[in-house]
């Protein structure tokens, strides 16, 4: 198999399953599913949940760093590796964590309001990469890709 085909195919396969599982939980956090919501708030949380879901979409497009992984500096290099898999999201997550601290204080019901949205946006594209990195790891040490 050809390196940059199955560097295709994983970024695919994570852009597909790191969206619809982030659809999921939005869909689940911002209570779309229920059906005793007011009518006036369904506009509202539509519209947080479409940006939601274009955030998720363009975080997963800029998971394409997973190709440098065609370098081989980079593929022999265990870290470096692991950075090209899931520098942006891991750096987006805490970022999204930290921006909310500095902004609202450190009280505990901000952290855990600002965890919660930003799980349900990153950690299943995170959870992607991760799961992609280790596949790319184990076809690396059967010497597949060398």
């Amino acid at each position: 198999m050809k390196m940059s085909w199955y560097f295709t195919i994983t970024w695919l396969i994570i852009l597909i399953v790191s969206f619809l599982v982030s659809r999921l939980l939005l869909i689940h956090l911002f209570g779309l599913n229920d059906d005793s919501t007011q009518w006036w708030f369904i506009p509202f949380t539509s519209v947080a949940f479409i940006y939601s879901l274009i955030f998720v979409f363009v975080l997963t497009l800029s998971s394409v760093t997973i190709f440098l992984n065609l370098f081989k500096k980079i593929r022999d290099h265990w870290v470096l590796s692991l950075l090209a898999y899931s520098l942006i999201p891991l750096a987006v997550f805490s970022g999204m964590i930290v921006s909310e601290i500095i902004e609202n204080g450190s009280d505990v019901e901000t952290i855990r309001s600002i965890t919660k949205f930003s799980s349900s946006l990153v950690l299943p594209h995170l959870v992607c990469t991760l799961i992609g990195f280790l596949h790319f790891r184990k076809l690396m040490m059967k010497g597949k890709f060398n």
